[in-house]
C-alpha cells in the first residue's frame, strides 16, 4: 500500500486544511499545464492527486488509516513516512515449453525506480541553501494522536531534520528516484507454469529518500508445445498407430522432453487406449519427483487401398469373429 501521507510529505495527525495546502502546493509544481509533455511529471501529479483524493475524504481516510502498514516495535523510534518502501515491480515473462521443463536462469530488463545518482536519494539539489522546516517550525518533530495521547513522530516534511532545502534536485524533481533501465538475475525454477508468480525480495522499485526497494514479481507465460499438453504436473499426447502394430502389438521409440524412451503396445492395442509412463511429466515445483507422461494410441484405418489390399482385408475379415453391430452406451466394453 502507497504512503499516501508521505506523498503530500503530511504527519498522519494532519488537519485536512494542512492536507489541501499541501497538496495545491505540489499540484502547482507537478501539474501536467506547467511541467508539457513531461511523462514523470505527470506520474508523480496522478500518485499525489490519488492521494489527496483518499485522504481528503473522511471515509476513505479512515478506512486507508485503519489498513496501514505495521506498527514499529516496542521501544523503536517511529520511522520516517518520507523513506517509505518502494512500490512492487510486477513484470510478465514468457518461455518455451522445454524452458519450463528444465527451468532457466536469466537475467532480466527492467524499467524501475533507483535512488538518484545527482542528489543520492536525498531529493535536494546540492548546496542549495536550507531554511527551517514550516511544517514543524524547525524542531524536526510533529506530534500526532495515538490512543487518545499525543506522540511525537519525525516529521513527514523534512524527514525530522528541521531544516529543508528550498531547491529540489533537477535531476529526480525532489523525489530522490528516478527510472532506470537495468538487468535483474531471475532463476524460473523447472516445471513453472503460465500465471505463476515468483517474487525476487528487494528488487523492485526504490522507495523516495532512501527508502528500501520494492520487490520483483515475475508473472510467467508458457508456450504451447507442438506436441505435449500439460494437466497440471502430468503431460498427454497422441500416437499414431498402424494397424498391423495395433494387432500383432509392437515396440515403438517415442522422442519426449525426459529423452528417448521406448513404449510397449500390446497385441490388440484399441484406438483411444491411454498408456501411462510414470515419471516422464512436468517436475514438480515442490521439488519432489514428477508428474506421468499418458500416450494415446490413435490408430490409423489406411485409406485409398488398391484391389490386392482390399482382398486381403476381406480374406482377413472372414477369418476374425465379427463384432456385435448394435448401439451401446459410450465407454461400454
Amino acid at each position: 500500500m502507497r504512503d499516501y501521507y508521505a506523498v503530500l510529505g503530511v504527519a498522519t495527525g494532519s488537519t485536512p486544511g494542512q492536507i489541501r495546502r499541501a497538496f495545491q502546493q505540489l499540484a502547482r509544481r507537478y501539474s501536467p499545464d506547467v511541467n508539457l509533455w513531461d511523462q514523470e511529471a505527470q506520474a508523480l501529479f496522478d500518485e499525489i492527486s490519488q492521494a489527496y483524493r483518499v485522504l481528503s475524504d473522511p471515509s476513505a481516510r479512515r478506512m486507508y488509516d485503519q489498513q496501514g502498514g505495521p506498527a514499529p516495535a516496542a521501544g523503536a523510534a517511529p520511522a520516517s513516512p518520507a523513506a517509505r518502501r518502494g512500490d512492487d515491480l510486477h513484470v510478465p515473462v514468457e518461455i518455451g515449453f522445454a524452458q519450463a521443463y528444465a527451468g532457466l536462469a536469466l537475467e532480466l530488463p527492467v524499467e524501475r525506480l533507483s535512488p538518484c545518482e545527482t542528489c543520492r536519494a536525498a531529493g535536494v539539489r546540492a548546496g542549495a541553501p536550507l531554511v527551517a522546516c514550516d511544517h514543524c517550525a524547525g524542531s524536526g518533530l510533529v506530534w500526532i494522536r495515538d490512543a487518545g495521547r499525543a506522540v511525537p513522530t519525525p516529521c513527514p516534511a523534512c524527514g525530522g531534520a528541521g531544516a529543508r532545502a528550498v531547491e529540489p534536485c533537477p535531476g529526480c524533481r525532489g523525489r530522490g528516484v528516478r527510472p532506470a533501465r537495468e538487468g535483474i538475475a531471475v532463476a524460473i525454477p523447472a516445471g513453472t507454469d503460465s500465471g505463476a508468480q515468483l517474487r525476487v525480495a528487494g528488487e523492485g522499485h526504490a522507495g523516495p529518500f532512501g527508502g528500501p526497494r520494492g520487490d520483483l514479481v515475475v508473472s510467467t507465460r508458457v508456450q504451447a508445445h507442438p506436441v505435449f499438453t500439460r494437466k497440471g504436473d502430468n503431460l498427454h499426447a497422441e500416437l499414431s498407430v498402424g494397424v498391423v502394430d495395433a494387432v500383432l502389438g509392437a515396440r515403438v521409440p517415442l522422442s519426449t522432453l525426459a529423452g528417448p524412451l521406448e513404449l510397449t503396445l500390446p497385441p490388440g492395442t484399441q484406438s483411444g487406449q491411454v498408456f501411462r509412463v510414470r515419471g516422464k511429466g512436468m517436475p514438480r515445483l515442490s521439488g519432489e519427483g514428477r508428474g506421468d507422461l499418458y500416450v494415446t494410441a490413435v490408430v490409423e484405418i489406411p485409406r485409398g487401398i488398391d484391389v490386392r489390399t482390399q482382398e486381403l482385408f476381406r480374406e482377413l475379415g472372414r477369418v476374425l469373429p465379427e463384432p456385435a453391430r448394435a448401439l451401446r452406451r459410450p465407454g461400454q466394453a
